[in-house]
């Protein structure tokens, strides 16, 4: 090999190499995001307690965060403001009722369910950008819309003929995507005066008032008592809540949206992987068939976005 063919190969590898890694990134947060559901169902405590501790155990890292982006830039960190605080405090409560139900969720219906059910959020943000900022839809995203009406029909019907609880562990899945669409909506606008770290911890701020008084009113088991209990609740608001969430708006920025859109839609799969693995969870055919038209549309759906 001559040494112009050695250096353009290298340039070739050092010019692959950033996507490479952006992609494996990518890979190693969705499968980080995907134990999220597995450490609620492995929690001792109940679910909105689970959740109002993934929250606050979080919030020293996520305030670090905060802390971090406004030491690098002071100057371009805008002042707070009343309509701001209260910007921040809904899209808190948004997150913490998304929790509320796809933690309950849970203890009726599969991981795998739970977790394709609550990543329907385009089928959210979409229809309401257009609604509020006149955004046009794509082909693409009806045909999306179509396919995931099917796959969603599919598993209904499948949830209903196993059992009633396994249907409203669906319809609290579904719920989940609704309130996570509304609070991304808010977190949109939020976005183009304050950075991620400043918004993720403010808007945990509003979403612990949120979780605290709904576990205190309607749950039981509210603190654990060992370290064993504790296990779950570190695991879930480190790896799935921090570094899953960080890594994955991190390394999706040099991916290409149609590479993303694939990679993202694996977490309900590894997340039905984990399942099966940890509690045995088997899925019948309608519901595989229902899970691949799900994803197959969501796919269409995340090319229309």
């Amino acid at each position: 090999m001559s040494p112009s063919d050695s250096s353009s190969s290298a340039a070739v590898i050092g010019q692959a190499s950033p996507d490479v890694i952006a992609v494996a990134g990518v890979i190693l947060a969705v499968c980080f995001l995907a134990t999220g559901g597995i450490f609620v169902k492995l929690s001792p405590l109940d679910p909105i307690a689970t959740g109002a501790w993934r929250i606050l155990l979080a919030l020293p890292l996520v305030y670090g965060w905060d802390a971090l982006e406004r030491r690098r830039a002071p100057r371009a960190v805008p002042r707070l403001e009343r309509r701001d605080l209260v910007v921040l405090w809904a899209a808190g409560a948004l997150l913490g009722l998304d929790l509320t139900f796809w933690n309950i969720s849970f203890h009726y219906t599969t991981v795998a369910n739970a977790n394709l059910l609550a990543n329907l959020v385009p089928f959210v943000v979409v229809p309401l950008s257009v609604l509020l900022y006149r955004e046009r839809i794509r082909r693409s995203f009806l045909v999306g819309l179509a396919l995931t009406l099917c796959g969603v029909t599919l598993l209904l019907s499948a949830s209903l003929q196993a059992s009633l609880a396994s249907a409203l562990g669906d319809g609290l899945a579904l719920l989940t995507a609704v309130f996570y669409g509304l609070y991304l909506l808010l977190v949109s606008r939020l976005r183009r005066r304050f950075g991620p770290g400043r918004i993720l911890y403010l808007s945990s701020l509003g979403c612990l008032s949120t979780l605290v008084p709904l576990a205190l009113l309607l749950e039981q088991r509210l603190v654990p008592t060992g370290l064993e209990d504790l296990a779950p609740l570190v695991g879930l608001a480190v790896l799935s809540h921090v570094v899953g969430q960080g890594m994955l708006a991190q390394c999706l920025r040099p991916v290409p949206v149609a590479l993303s859109s694939v990679l993202v839609l694996m977490q309900p799969v590894v997340a039905a992987i984990y399942a099966w693995i940890l509690f045995h969870e088997t899925l019948t055919v309608r519901q595989i068939v229902g899970i691949t038209i799900c994803l197959v549309g969501l796919y269409f759906a995340k090319r229309g976005q």
